[in-house]
């Protein structure tokens, strides 16, 4: 939704996810640890992903922030590809991006 900042949403909400019974991790962080954010001075929002406990998969994640259209697609195509939060918290991505805001964000699980 274009909103301001964006609001992108893809796959089950945490909410969806604990109906259907699942076993589920939540990782949430506020765009105020996101440094794109804070260079340039838009710490509005934040970014939540729901993953399946067992497996690591990504079920769905909620970005609301500047460029959350964009943040929600590189989770989308995770979603698509089968790709684990563990292997997404482990990449290296250009900084400072939006994109590299995600290694923190599930980082935020190892706490």
């Amino acid at each position: 939704m274009f909103i301001d900042p964006q609001l992108g949403r893809v796959g089950m909400t945490e909410q969806q996810a604990k109906e259907e019974g699942l076993d589920v991790i939540v990782a949430k962080i506020s765009n105020t640890s996101v440094a794109r954010s804070i260079e340039t001075a838009d710490t509005r929002g934040m970014m939540k992903a729901v993953i399946d406990k067992k497996t690591g998969k990504i079920l769905g994640a909620t970005v609301l922030a500047e460029q959350g259209g964009e943040i929600v697609t590189i989770l989308q195509m995770a979603m698509m590809g089968g790709i684990t939060y563990q292997q997404i918290k482990e990449g290296v991505f250009a900084h400072p991006t939006y994109a590299e805001s995600l290694n923190n964000l599930f980082m935020t699980l190892d706490k």
